[in-house]
């Protein structure tokens, strides 16, 4: 596709290359439509419409979808700018329903180590040592990535454990504080990952429980409202707890988080049964989570790879959700995760691109394949999960793990108008879509990404971004925090 005629507007005015970061489309009234995208190939990943087709979609001032359908558009609609897709491909963006957006700043530590050690050298000799302010630029640096490479929306677990981030009195100044305005800044959709700290076990003072931790909690939930209300964005999806159960040496940490669930009706993403070596010890605290009323649909497991047949028939009871992350799996040797099975016992299951400190790459066609050639490897079968299945759950199957599938996901009408562009033309002949989407596409083959029918990337590029000043920033905090040891 061309980007110097991609855009016109309607009223017989075209506008030569809209793009271009100095010209625009003619100013329309608020109640026409956004944009009108024609001639797209549209694979939609909604339930009943699997067969892709050619046709056109049509977005609202507000940036959700009015119509999707075959065909060309009738000649009298109206927007306020048109996009010939020149059977260009559309799917919906991505959703990682796991990233640390912030480790963005730290690729490439430990190459040679498991998770213990990867532990070490990304929070203790990094993480640990950044101040509040540090966070604002690592995560924009991981959530702008993660734009880049076609993600538009992710959960971001945030760091509250460095001692800095503890001494912070001001919500707006705090670790979270800064990493909330870095999500707002970036254009992504998010849900932002709360630690809420960690709890002391029986007779140990200061004791730190559910009534002190409520507190930054409680203080954090105004902040993130406030703000989101201010700005009007739409991309603060909600704010979930960050859970460290299973990691913690009291059970209190359970209860501690199911009561925070509990008054400000959150969901929770634990991280759960992620190393082989630590695999038995959390088995055992399985019943950590029974006991404190923890699994529900409400828990989403992070990882979970070295499970049980009890704790899978336990967790598809509940209706749990889990977050596959085959990149950092692989490259910490954490194992693999056997998702047909969690499947079949009724887990609800999404794909997430991690952290770019142990994933490395925040891209969801690589994470694809990866995931979807572990499976095959691991049943030695082709036929045990197919490019539609992979597809799907690092979409719409991320949504429904996000509590957002009405509103993300697969593109219809009602949902926000979240897209993709792919250039299909190093393809060849295609016999199926689904499988070059996923064995064959890479990041130079994403043409655009638009969020609420807005263009943020083109051809790699950011709209709107200033990606030096941004790299430069990560670079000279990263310097002052390696200069430390």
């Amino acid at each position: 596709m061309n980007p110097h005629k991609v855009f016109r507007t309607l009223r017989s005015l075209t506008v030569a290359a809209a793009l271009l970061p100095s010209l625009h489309a003619q100013p329309a009234p608020n109640w026409q439509p956004k944009l009108l995208v024609e001639n797209a190939l549209l694979l939609t990943m909604a339930p009943e419409q699997k067969k892709p087709f050619l046709g056109y979609m049509l977005i609202a001032a507000d940036g959700k979808i009015l119509t999707v359908a075959v065909g060309a558009p009738p000649a009298n609609l109206q927007a306020q700018q048109v996009l010939d897709a020149h059977g260009h491909w559309i799917i919906p963006g991505f959703l990682s329903a796991h990233s640390h957006l912030w480790q963005a700043a730290f690729r490439g530590l430990a190459a040679d180590s498991t998770l213990t050690g990867w532990l070490d050298a990304v929070y203790r000799d990094s993480g640990d040592k950044a101040q509040p302010e540090d966070f604002y630029w690592f995560t924009l640096a991981g959530a702008l990535d993660h734009l880049q490479h076609g993600i538009t929306a992710a959960y971001s677990f945030n760091y509250g454990s460095a001692a800095a981030c503890s001494l912070a009195t001001n919500v707006a100044h705090s670790c979270n504080g800064y990493a909330f305005q870095a999500e707002e800044d970036s254009g992504i959709r998010f849900v932002h990952g709360f630690d809420a700290g960690k709890a002391t076990p029986e007779g140990v003072t200061p004791a730190y429980t559910a009534t002190q931790a409520r507190i930054p909690l409680k203080a954090f939930l105004d902040y993130a409202q406030q703000q989101s209300t201010h700005k009007g964005s739409g991309q603060y999806l909600s704010t979930m707890i960050s859970g460290y159960a299973a990691f913690s040496n009291t059970e209190r940490q359970a209860y501690l988080d199911k009561a925070l669930m509990d008054e400000f009706h959150l969901a929770n993403q634990s991280h759960y049964l992620e190393p082989p070596e630590s695999a038995k010890e959390e088995q055992a605290k399985f019943n950590w989570f029974t006991d404190s009323g923890l699994l529900s649909h409400d828990l989403i497991w992070g990882h979970f790879i070295h499970t049980t047949p009890e704790i899978l028939a336990a967790s598809g009871r509940a209706h749990t959700a889990m977050s596959w992350n085959p990149l950092s799996n692989g490259r910490l040797a954490s194992g693999v995760a056997d998702i047909p099975a969690y499947l079949r016992d009724g887990i609800r299951v999404g794909m997430g691109v991690d952290g770019e400190a142990s994933a490395d790459l925040a891209d969801p066609f690589e994470n694809m394949r990866t995931g979807l050639y572990a499976i095959r490897d691991k049943y030695e079968s082709a036929t045990i999960m197919s490019p539609y299945d992979v597809l799907r759950l690092h979409t719409l199957g991320s949504a429904d793990v996000l509590n957002v599938a009405d509103k993300l996901g697969s593109l219809e009408p009602g949902k926000l108008a979240d897209f993709l562009i792919i250039d299909p033309s190093r393809f060849g002949p295609v016999t199926d879509p689904y499988a070059s989407l996923v064995f064959i596409t890479g990041e130079r083959d994403l043409e655009s990404v638009f969020v609420g029918g807005t263009l943020r990337v083109h051809k790699g590029q950011m709209r709107n971004q200033n990606i030096t000043k941004v790299d430069e920033e990560v670079n000279r905090r990263v310097a002052r925090i390696r200069a430390e040891k």
